[in-house]
């Protein structure tokens, strides 16, 4: 017995010690079971957490037009990409109200927003059209009463280049500033090299004279006198976007002694001279058919390849067209050459401007987070993208945003131009105020008659002067 129950006893201790291991081998089980439902469902928390986005619905540009496009593009993906909690719905005017055929349906469109008050759009496209939309609207005001007013926010100042956080740069906007100065351009006489070499001349891309470009088209009209069946245009014209007078107005701004007498809205004896001398030599180089008997049938975004393709040995434009010339052609693109306007003397200002390109609605349903998307784009970094794709000039501040590579063409137009004029440029748009003033604005100075052969200087002046009540 004794035995037995020293056997029995022995037995029972293991037993014991095994079921109690038992026990507390389930019990961690159970543990780290009910841990990993906990984590599981913290995590899912986590994630549903990281998973709610705020969109934020921006109206784009440069649809279609190569590396501007792109730098448009690659901006939100990056944005994006930054920030997961970010949703960028990016829609370009051509696929929401855009008419090719109209040139005002943005002007309307941000009129439109602001009248009814739609909230859809976070970021309008405003594309430095104050001025337009203030004529829509009938409120010098609106862009103070309806955009938010970056030049307020330091982190946006510290961005931008010390001249466009003047009063006079907020002056375009009647006090404000709604939003980053990122697209800057200058306008340009383009020239086809492989055209000018085909009609023997080498144009000068700097200090082009009037008799300078007189002698460029007298030797195309030679040329197409010598080759009918292969005529070249001497200088692209169309009756959508008229853009030659630009040429007309530099020469004349050439005349006048001061950048303040040009920008003088006030009729002036000197003024109304100087116009006349910019006619007469528009009358001049009217014996070389300067355009295109058919331009008045020219649609202009059906025939934007025309300098590409060697019909024409003029182009006038600003330096935005590096960029849809690359999207139709990169190699016939660098056959293009940017010239500087021509000019009776030495210049004061030339055309081109700075232009804010996007603003926000103060009452945009994702406002702070808009700006903050506007801010990130006034950045050192997007400068050297935008001067590198694009080949223009930015309001951003940066080391490399002012083109200074120089490494091609366009690069040393846009350094030229930046290095002679600065700030003293004026945005370029087709109105006789530059020669008269704001309130005959619509009074024919006769530039296309004179141009095309259809009046003389003299007869043109005469009915300038009757009608504005001068002699």
């Amino acid at each position: 017995m004794k035995n037995f129950f020293r056997t029995t006893s022995s037995i029972k201790k293991p037993f014991c010690r095994l079921r109690f291991f038992t026990v507390l081998l389930l019990s961690l089980l159970l543990f780290c079971k009910c841990s990993r439902r906990d984590e599981s469902s913290s995590n899912n928390r986590r994630i549903e957490k990281t998973t709610q986005t705020t969109t934020i619905n921006v109206i784009g540009h440069w649809l279609n037009e190569g590396k501007r496009e792109e730098f448009v593009r690659n901006f939100a993906r990056e944005y994006e990409f930054q920030n997961q909690d970010i949703k960028v719905n990016l829609k370009f005017p051509e696929e929401i109200y855009y008419n090719n055929l109209d040139r005002t349906s943005n002007q309307k469109f941000i009129a439109k927003t602001i009248l009814e008050g739609n909230t859809e759009w976070d970021i309008l496209r405003i594309n430095g059209e104050f001025g337009e939309v203030t004529q829509i609207l009938g409120d010098p005001d609106w862009a103070k009463k309806h955009l938010v007013d970056f030049s307020e926010i330091p982190e946006f100042r510290e961005g931008t280049i010390p001249e466009l956080l003047t009063d006079e740069a907020k002056a375009q906007w009647n006090g404000v500033i709604p939003g980053p100065w990122v697209e800057g351009q200058f306008w340009a006489l383009w020239c086809n090299n492989k055209v000018a070499e085909k009609v023997g001349i080498e144009v000068k891309q700097f200090g082009m004279t009037f008799d300078d470009f007189a002698g460029y088209l007298e030797a195309v009209d030679q040329y197409n006198q010598k080759h009918p069946d292969a005529y070249i245009t001497p200088v692209f014209e169309s009756f959508v976007w008229e853009t030659t007078m630009a040429i007309a107005i530099n020469l004349y701004a050439s005349l006048l002694v001061s950048r303040e007498e040009f920008f003088l809205n006030e009729i002036t004896e000197k003024r109304l001279l100087a116009w006349e001398k910019t006619l007469e030599g528009m009358e001049l180089i009217s014996k070389f058919q300067p355009l295109n008997p058919k331009w008045t049938e020219t649609e202009w975004t059906n025939t934007t390849g025309s300098l590409l393709n060697e019909e024409c040995l003029f182009y006038v434009n600003g330096s935005w067209m590096y960029n849809i010339w690359m999207g139709i052609d990169e190699q016939k693109t660098m056959n293009c050459m940017p010239a500087e306007l021509p000019s009776f003397g030495s210049s004061k200002t030339y055309p081109g401007a700075y232009q804010i390109t996007w603003g926000v609605l103060k009452n945009a349903p994702n406002r702070d987070e808009a700006v903050k998307f506007l801010l990130a784009m006034n950045k050192p970094e997007v400068a050297e993208t935008w001067g590198r794709f694009t080949k223009c000039p930015t309001g951003i501040k940066g080391k490399l945003s002012n083109v200074t590579f120089g490494g091609d063409q366009f690069e040393i137009f846009s350094k030229y131009i930046q290095t002679h004029f600065g700030t003293n440029t004026y945005r370029y748009y087709a109105s006789s105020a530059w020669v008269l003033d704001d309130s005959h604005a619509t009074t024919p100075i006769f530039y296309t008659e004179v141009i095309t052969g259809k009046m003389t200087a003299k007869a043109a002046m005469e009915k300038i002067r009757s009608s504005i009540g001068s002699k």
